[in-house]
């Protein structure tokens, strides 16, 4: 990216990934962090570094050429479809909130509108290129396993007895995704690259044993058959965020500026 201008990027949200994203685009000439847009300006964050607004008209005034969502379902059902309908590219993480009917079609009509993209950061899981590609050919089953430390799911009370692994819900993705809001916007990426909400099956465990977020997906259709595992390290700042997610987001940055792209 040597000779080019920095990738102007705002934020929607600036909490646990939003800082880590900082972090790590701090280090890279290629882009340059301008806003993010937050609830209370005078909090006090760990990682300081953006200009922090809290309108979307503030945001926009940075003129970023792309604006990264991490700030929650509520943040991206409120505010991306003006990111998009202002003609701003759109990369998410919280699409789980597509799991609440007429959203993602909201979306959809606010990226025609302003003639802007919106593009589904693959977070803390992968193989979505996999995905995306076997479904042109014809997916028939895509199952999404989740496994997290109990402590992230459950109340203190009910880790304290628990002794092994218990599954907490066996559903379609869609159901999933409105159970466990901080939990499933993985499952709702694998959804959205494969066979939809309501077709993909996840299911949802909590273990005692564990320490890191695991992550399998199983697919099966014309193409053959996807078995992908992950087990990510938790994020200090927020257990039930894996810290794969902020470097996913950086290397989908990178991307929007770079000669060679794999996958």
């Amino acid at each position: 990216m040597s000779g080019k201008a920095p990738l102007r990027v705002a934020m929607i949200g600036y909490g646990a990934i939003g800082q880590e994203v900082a972090r790590l685009a701090a280090k890279d000439a290629g882009m340059q962090i301008v806003a993010a847009l937050v609830r209370d300006s005078t909090k006090t964050r760990i990682i300081a570094g953006p200009q922090l607004v809290t309108t979307l008209d503030a945001l926009l005034a940075a003129m970023p050429e792309v604006v990264v969502e991490a700030g929650g379902h509520a943040a991206l059902t409120a505010h991306g479809p003006g990111v998009l309908r202002a003609g701003c590219d759109l990369l998410m993480v919280s699409v789980g909130a597509f799991a609440v009917p007429g959203v993602l079609d909201e979306m959809r009509a606010a990226a025609r509108e302003g003639g802007s993209q919106a593009k589904i950061a693959s977070g803390a899981i992968g193989a979505l290129d996999a995905i995306a590609a076997a479904a042109v050919g014809g997916l028939d089953r895509v199952t999404h396993t989740t496994r997290k430390p109990a402590h992230t799911l459950l109340p203190p009370d009910e880790v304290a007895t628990l002794t092994e692994a218990r599954e907490l819900f066996r559903g379609p993705a869609r159901e999933a995704a409105l159970r466990f809001p901080e939990s499933i916007n993985v499952a709702a990426a694998v959804s959205l690259a494969g066979i939809g909400l309501d077709r993909t099956e996840v299911v949802m465990i909590a273990d005692p044993a564990v320490t890191r977020n695991i992550h399998i997906v199983t697919a099966e259709g014309a193409f053959g058959t996807l078995r992908f595992e992950i087990a990510n390290v938790p994020s200090e700042t927020n257990a039930r965020t894996g810290k794969l997610v902020a470097m996913s987001i950086i290397h989908a940055l990178r991307t929007r500026k770079a000669t060679l792209i794999a996958g």
